[in-house]
């Protein structure tokens, strides 16, 4: 299965596409609630169209790369492979192209302005660091856009190749529970298409939109993998738990309550729980709205979102709601509640460790130092985890 999630007003574009994706795993592989599903993408059309005709390529040739003495390579080597294969799931072809890079296409770049222009970008001086941050790092200028903005470059295709790094799995967090069905697993991912910050054309997240474009009983290669952290339900169901997330950081406690409900329908107690949501607008990305009000109908947990862009209504964020529930919250700290955090590390994660810190300050009259020792407590204790990634 592969269903949109986000919704649009009558007569609208879709603003942002969020995509629910099942995947059939092998007999042989198993998960756990919380564990993550690394994803083998492939790169998109489009961007193997462009490498094509930067290099004066055709779809269907072959290739025979041939390692160099004594090195170790990613790519398939010693007999004849497609292009659109080695292309497709070999090379990253989006990443940042390095400072060596740009070493390299001076070498092979004889028209002078030009020349002048890549080596004014690898210097040693502080003006050279800035403008290969501004013109590529910022920018998030590729090897493929360097070599489309100096076409004088005649940087040969297997030394193009060489530089690329191996294409990397992506990691999801999995949004579902192996006591619903073991042999299913679930990812929720957000289609990254934006305009491209080096403003040409838009930028498409790898992953994202391999996921998207995978019709129903298509073939992904996956694997799962612990995500090393205690990240998952508490072993005791009757111990509460406080989920914070925001879009697609709501995925993994779908799993949690799956596995709350699987529980509670077999007889075994199962202790209320507190989910502050943070979307956008209810009318466009409240992601899972019909099973969150069962689960709360259930009586499995209490859900509190916090709509950042409805008109008319001030903007509030999970931290906002964590405040306004702060005796909730409190109330289920002290009865040995679970904290858990999904989401990006420079904006919710400091947010929500500042409002817990704040509501447990308030309650027992603690110091800022005091307050940061008990949160640290909670850390040491397992009780407060975070899964989060960079902006």
């Amino acid at each position: 299965m592969n269903r949109e999630l986000a919704t649009a007003p009558a007569g609208s574009p879709l603003e942002r596409s969020t995509r629910h994706v099942e995947v059939a795993l092998p007999a042989s592989v198993s998960y756990q609630t919380g564990d993550h599903l690394g994803v083998l993408p492939r790169n998109n059309a489009d961007i193997i169209r462009r490498v094509m005709l930067r290099f004066g390529l055709d779809a269907g040739q072959y290739l025979t790369i041939v390692a160099r003495s004594g090195s170790h390579t990613h790519l398939p080597i010693d007999e004849p492979t497609p292009l659109l294969g080695v292309l497709g799931s070999c090379v990253e072809l989006q990443d940042v192209a390095k400072r060596s890079d740009i070493e390299t296409m001076i070498d092979y770049t004889t028209d002078p302005d030009q020349r002048t222009a890549l080596e004014s970008l690898i210097g040693d001086d502080t003006e050279a660091e800035s403008r290969y941050r501004e013109q590529v790092f910022s920018a998030n200028r590729s090897l493929l856009d360097l070599l489309e903005m100096y076409p004088a470059c005649a940087l040969p295709f297997e030394i193009y190749l060489d530089l690329l790094p191996p294409l990397r799995p992506r990691y999801y967090s999995i949004s579902s529970s192996p006591l619903v069905d073991r042999g299913v697993c679930s990812i929720t991912t957000g289609v990254l298409q934006a305009p491209a910050r080096s403003g040409r054309g838009v930028f498409s997240g790898v992953c994202s939109n391999h996921l998207a474009a995978s019709s129903d009983r298509s073939t992904v290669f996956v694997f799962v993998r612990d995500p090393g952290i205690a990240f998952r339900p508490p072993e005791n169901p009757d111990l509460p738990m406080i989920m914070v997330g925001a879009g697609t950081g709501l995925a993994p406690y779908r799993g949690f309550l799956q596995e709350r409900a699987a529980l509670k329908h077999r007889g075994i107690p199962v202790a209320e729980s507190l989910l502050f949501f943070g979307c956008r607008n209810p009318e466009a990305d409240y992601l899972y709205a019909d099973e969150l009000a069962e689960f709360a109908n259930q009586g499995i947990v209490s859900v509190v979102p916090a709509f950042s862009r409805v008109p008319g209504q001030p903007r509030q964020y999970v931290q906002d709601a964590i405040a306004a529930h702060a005796d909730d919250v409190w109330a289920l700290l002290k009865a040995g509640a679970h904290v858990f955090v999904c989401g990006n590390a420079n904006t919710i994660a400091p947010a929500v460790r500042a409002a817990l810190i704040e509501i447990q300050r308030q309650s027992t009259g603690a110091s800022l130092a005091e307050g940061d020792a008990w949160l640290a407590d909670l850390r040491d204790e397992n009780r407060y985890v975070e899964d989060i990634w960079g902006g």
